[in-house]
């Protein structure tokens, strides 16, 4: 083996063994191994984005509280719109979007662990009245990456939110294996 080669092995260990991650990624599956995700509108948008997320950790998504680890309850999803900057023809000329979403952590007796939790996103955009259209369309994609951010933090606050109950003791630790997707009491 060249040194370069071993160099480069080496370094990836290295990186890896400190607890670099890419930006945005959560490692929700150390925590857990299956979850139950729900909400008013079980097929909106952000519940789309967070199983994607969800499914790419490898986390078993359940039909049934009972079946998971943990309940993720999002209660309240909103977004809001306002004028943020007006041009000097009177009209909007920048907007402010904010997505906020309320939710709870519960464990697998449906007991919370974490209430009344909110993440929220908020950016802003360039309006011109003279492209409606063009406008529109930067909604919509901003909209799109806010929802994306909005999932990550919610990720980031459950993993944050088991990991403080198991070290209070309040949950059963990290998935055991042992018992064949059973959850211990």
């Amino acid at each position: 083996m060249s040194v370069r080669f071993t160099m480069t092995v080496l370094l990836i260990l290295l990186t890896g063994a400190c607890g670099w991650q890419l930006r945005g990624s959560v490692a929700l599956s150390s925590l857990t191994d299956t979850l139950h995700l729900t909400s008013q509108d079980d097929y909106g948008s952000l519940m789309v984005e967070l199983r994607n997320r969800l499914s790419a950790d490898d986390i078993v998504l359940t039909d049934s509280p009972s079946e998971a680890r943990y309940t993720l309850r999002i209660n309240r999803e909103l977004v809001d719109k306002r004028v943020a900057a007006v041009g000097s023809d009177a009209l909007a000329s920048a907007y402010e979007l904010t997505l906020r979403a309320e939710f709870d952590v519960l464990d697998h007796r449906g007991v919370p662990i974490a209430t009344r939790l909110v993440s929220s996103v908020t950016r802003s955009y360039n309006a011109s009245s003279g492209s409606a259209g063009s406008s529109a369309q930067e909604e919509v994609l901003l909209t799109g990456e806010m929802r994306t951010e909005l999932a990550q933090q919610i990720l980031r606050q459950l993993q944050a939110a088991i990991s403080a109950a198991q070290a209070e003791g309040l949950v059963p630790d990290a998935p055991d294996e042992a018992h064949n997707g059973e959850i211990a009491p």
